[in-house]
């Protein structure tokens, strides 16, 4: 994807090394940094906000070698593997965060719950500690701020789509050959065909938020004989693909943000429950080395801006969970509340963050309430330890079969 930069206006511009007083320079991708979120923020905090909008591996290149071209860095906590030891962020004051109580009484920061799930949780990527590393063990500053989260998983896409599909083992089912989309971001599209070759009892590994060398080489010898079979329509990186009137359906990886984006469009669209569980991913903001002075001052006024409730809403509205869920709740409507969060039928229409109505008034939300989401979270979008080695040999396979 190339670069996409929304200024105040809309227009496009290309981000200033360093922003004037009164403005802000946030790197990140178009899961969080939308239209309706800027508007609401240049009008609550009196500031002009520039989006940089890249998709996920782009941000997080950037994020880790130009912290001069940003501000704020709005990202996934498992893409702090990697941006943290590049030293381009800095850490972040808990005692400058108005609801941080209310943060850490998320279940998944809570001591003794949530703490059996793999992959890169953010609970052990969030506290700074003396030595500059980044563990669960409790301190006053922390990496980057908590702001949304949900748990993931796959849908049924194209004319006549039914969600029909209710394992993880799906997505290598001879019944779905040649008909499955898989993200392309190697922390995220590995966790996915890992838990469909458990699900399938085809591949079993120690921990599959952290394969060791063998088990990457084999991993990487079943994803090519299945792409040698014709098993994938491609690989995507922003946004999933969409098909023609006389296509059949795709069985494709999906985060909520791409299903509610298509489902406004008017394109068939079914979220699946995968028996197994789901895997979770936890988005915050980091902030860049190079802030200082006032820009610091009114990047923290931003980060407290966020769990104020509004972009809660909104990030509601998108499909995911609030780090300040109480907050939250005092700004959705009632009706808005018990669909999103409390998995009921919709009492009325139900609008995106961008007005377009995507439920409609009956229909339920895949997986029902959100706590019941949550608890069935496997495992979080992973970083392994031989990240690197994966990288290369995932982008020889997904190269040519970019969407």
């Amino acid at each position: 994807m190339g670069e996409t930069s929304i200024t105040g206006t809309g227009a496009l511009h290309t981000p200033a090394v360093h922003t004037a007083p009164n403005e802000l320079e946030v790197l990140g991708t178009d899961v969080t940094l939308i239209a309706p979120l800027r508007t609401l923020a240049e009008a609550d905090l009196g500031i002009r906000l520039n989006f940089t909008v890249l998709d996920g591996i782009e941000a997080q290149r950037r994020g880790a070698l130009q912290p001069d071209s940003f501000d704020i860095y709005d990202q996934w906590f498992h893409d702090l593997d990697l941006v943290w030891p590049a030293r381009s962020l800095k850490p972040i004051d808990v005692n400058r965060i108005d609801r941080w109580s209310e943060i850490l009484e998320l279940p998944v920061f809570s001591s003794g719950k949530h703490g059996e799930e793999l992959g890169s949780n953010p609970r052990d990527l969030l506290f700074v500690q003396a030595d500059g590393e980044l563990k669960h063990v409790q301190s006053d500053s922390i990496s980057m701020l908590p702001t949304v989260y949900n748990a993931d998983s796959f849908a049924v896409i194209g004319a006549g789509a039914r969600a029909n599909a209710g394992s993880w083992a799906d997505l290598l089912s001879s019944e779905w050959c040649g008909r499955v989309a898989i993200q392309a971001d190697a922390a995220i599209g590995v966790l996915d065909l890992l838990l469909a070759m458990q699900a399938g009892n085809r591949f079993q590994v120690r921990d599959i938020g952290n394969l060791d060398l063998a088990e990457i080489e084999q991993f990487i010898r079943l994803v090519r004989e299945s792409q040698l079979r014709g098993q994938f329509y491609g690989f995507w990186t922003d946004t999933v693909p969409e098909l023609g009137p006389d296509d059949p359906p795709i069985l494709s990886t999906m985060w909520w943000a791409n299903f509610l984006a298509l489902r406004a469009r008017g394109v068939q669209v079914e979220m699946c429950t995968p028996a197994e569980g789901y895997r979770g991913w936890f988005g915050g903001m980091a902030l860049s080395r190079c802030l200082s002075g006032r820009r610091m001052d009114i990047a923290y006024e931003y980060l407290n801006w966020w769990l104020s409730g509004g972009p809660g809403a909104l990030m509601a509205r998108n499909g995911a969970y609030a780090a300040t869920p109480q907050a939250t709740r005092s700004v959705l409507a009632p009706a808005e509340w018990d669909f999103w969060y409390e998995g009921k039928a919709a009492a009325c229409d139900m609008k995106d963050p961008f007005g377009n109505v995507v439920f409609r008034k009956g229909e339920r939300r895949e997986g029902g309430a959100s706590a019941a989401r949550l608890s069935r979270i496997v495992t979080w979008n992973s970083v392994m330890d031989e990240h690197n080695l994966l990288v290369r040999l995932w982008e020889a396979i997904t190269r040519d079969g970019l969407l």
